[in-house]
């Protein structure tokens, strides 16, 4: 196999200061000798090409490109914009976790490239949240997708639910990109970009959770405030006061949005005839969780904290215990929709336009180079 020099430096500086792991951790994810990566390491050896796809797009989450830098690159550590969450949150990310949030900082370098000459809607210069209540910003949101009620029910699936929601948001300049998380309990996050902000989801959700979790990360964007949410929302009681004040907004914004006021009064009776039992078919004809109707009857009165805490811990407790990873399926389609519609199209049309080469491509994607024609199969 052909080996391939690199700056051993920019190897050393991706696995201790970006991804904190250790030799031997990284050999053994690997399955190579420590002693192999020590030689990488030193400039006594090199990896093969095959070995360096490996690296950059599975295991340290840098681009292939930067392996060849001069220097180590000045590339903000994402993490930092994220310390929002109380300590023994932090404790308990897996690796796979900080990884997804380096990854989500790889497709905002890549947006920076193929995505330059962009020119529609950006709800982040359009809409700002400051002085607005969580109501008002709902309202005002809503308005700008330009989404009815009579679409919003029509929705045949959770699936499709979402899949349009993430259309509409995409559509007005914020990607969207997914993965399956090993840690269950977190729901996706965003970083903010003066140009180029994303929002990650946990895949291993359902449908509807992940729909609530696009929009209550929007909420952060347009708060300019970066986000990362757990499923649990014990983890508020641990929040500085700000911060928990934030979290709230962003809850009740995303609410609103789903379930707007102008019907939801139909609901409240259903609600007040049936009791608890209803919410279930509540929420099914609004394509969202039984947390997000619950939430909306607590914030109209309706019910107590109480009961909502006592249902919704229930009802997460039910969906952790329950949560598995999602297997199979077509491998292609499976990355397509990680990567979302917006970005793949833009890639790939910077590609067709002879902007970037098929290596430049596959970087961008964060797939590997042979795999890249089966997908383009399918884009095209």
């Amino acid at each position: 196999m052909i080996k391939v020099p690199i700056n051993p430096k920019i190897l050393q500086w991706a696995r201790e200061e970006r991804n904190r792991i250790s030799i031997e951790i990284l050999a053994e994810r690997m399955k190579r000798d420590p002693l192999e990566i020590e030689m990488w390491e030193s400039g006594k050896d090199s990896p093969t090409y095959g070995q360096l796809e490996d690296l950059a797009y599975k295991y340290l989450k840098i681009p292939l490109a930067v392996f060849f830098f001069p220097d180590i690159p000045d590339i903000p550590d994402p993490l930092k914009k994220l310390r929002r969450l109380p300590d023994y949150e932090w404790e308990r990310l897996s690796e796979d976790t900080l990884q997804k949030i380096r990854l989500a900082q790889a497709y905002q370098d890549s947006l920076a490239i193929i995505a330059k000459d962009y020119i529609g809607k950006k709800i982040f210069k359009d809409i700002k949240a400051e002085g607005m209540s969580a109501a008002i910003l709902a309202n005002k949101v809503r308005k700008y997708f330009n989404i009815t009620l009579k679409e919003q029910f029509s929705f045949k699936s959770t699936r499709s639910a979402f899949n349009r929601w993430r259309h509409i948001v995409e559509e007005r300049g914020i990607f969207t990109f997914k993965d399956t998380f090993k840690d269950k309990f977190i729901s996706g996050f965003c970083l903010l970009d003066n140009n180029y902000p994303v929002i990650f989801i946990n895949n291993s959700n359902s449908f509807s959770r992940q729909i609530f979790t696009l929009m209550h990360e929007l909420g952060h964007i347009l708060t300019g405030v970066n986000g990362i949410t757990d499923i649990d929302e014990s983890y508020l009681d641990y929040l500085n006061e700000r911060d928990k004040v934030l979290e709230i907004f962003c809850n009740e914004f995303a609410s609103q949005l789903l379930v707007p006021d102008e019907s939801f009064e139909e609901a409240i009776s259903l609600f007040e005839k049936h009791g608890v039992g209803i919410v279930g078919e509540i929420a099914t004809q609004y394509s969202v969780s039984r947390e997000v109707v619950l939430r909306r009857l607590l914030n109209k009165g309706v019910i107590s904290e109480s009961l909502y805490l006592e249902k919704t811990s229930e009802w997460n407790r039910d969906f952790l215990r329950h949560a598995k990873d999602k297997a199979g399926g077509n491998y292609y389609l499976t990355r397509l929709a990680y990567l979302g519609e917006g970005f793949t199209k833009i890639a790939y049309a910077q590609y067709s336009k002879g902007q970037i080469d098929q290596p430049e491509l596959a970087h961008h994607l964060n797939i590997k180079a042979k795999y890249l024609d089966n997908l383009l199969g399918i884009v095209r």
